[in-house]
């Protein structure tokens, strides 16, 4: 039942520039330009040059030369991401003073692919965590946040599928007293999460922080510069550095 689709699917057509060639198993050839693959599922879909007409099959009725170039030709798609990220956050007294605090920070992340045909192939994902100054209430010129993690790791998500990934704990301690007598501390601000591809190109970005949102996440230079941060760096609450250090707070995985 599956040869009269086959033996039209491979007629004879005239070479375009851009096409490639492409022959089934039986050995009949044609020539396509490529459209879309997806490794997890095998799925193809390709245009034939001689009409137009769009066919959505699998790689596996190839033949190994034209599978390698099928995915040599298709072209790079990025997939639709969602990311759910859950904070948990434990404040507890620091000793036996009533107003510092410490704070126990967990993350979880969930990224979910969302597109039923593009895989996200292998990418680096860097989490970083900031806390934000609590000295700005007693002075407005000191609303900054200090990196206290940043934690990275490498993985696929396939087409359809999704990955959970836990952050590694970090604690933090601020005076909870928000008035003009606050004498400092970090208190959790919120997490900026970078995606870059195989070959280091960031290909997406997310944060809950607000003047990350608005600002950074627009810019890919700013992006860039926010991957060097380092554990007990002060910064902007854009991400810009200030040059400045918090000693003993925040560290690195």
């Amino acid at each position: 039942m599956k040869l009269p689709l086959l033996m039209s699917l491979f007629g004879w057509i005239a070479l375009d520039a851009w096409a490639i060639e492409v022959r089934s198993t039986g050995g009949q050839a044609m020539e396509v330009e490529v459209l879309g693959y997806t490794q997890s599922s095998g799925n193809v879909r390709i245009k034939r040059t001689s009409d137009g007409q769009i066919f959505n099959t699998k790689i596996n009725v190839f033949d190994d030369a034209s599978q390698k170039a099928i995915i040599a030709a298709a072209p790079a798609m990025m997939p639709e991401l969602r990311v759910d990220v859950s904070v948990g956050k434990r404040r507890a007294r620091e000793g036996d003073s009533t107003y510092m605090k410490s704070q126990d920070i967990t993350v979880s992340l969930k990224i979910t692919n969302g597109s039923r045909d593009i895989d996200l192939a292998k990418s680096k994902f860097t989490v970083i965590l900031l806390g934000r100054s609590t000295l700005r209430f007693r002075d407005r010129e000191q609303d900054f946040d200090n990196v206290l993690a940043k934690e990275s790791f490498d993985q696929a998500v396939p087409a359809g599928k999704f990955i959970e990934y836990e952050c590694k704990p970090v604690t933090t301690s601020f005076d909870s007293d928000f008035d003009s007598s606050n004498i400092g501390g970090w208190e959790y601000d919120g997490y900026v999460l970078i995606i870059q591809d195989a070959a280091g190109k960031i290909i997406d970005a997310k944060s809950n922080i607000g003047p990350v949102e608005t600002e950074t996440l627009k810019k890919p230079a700013a992006l860039e510069e926010a991957l060097k941060l380092v554990p007990g760096m002060v910064v902007e609450r854009n991400l810009k550095p200030t040059g400045r250090t918090s000693v003993g707070v925040g560290r690195t995985f």
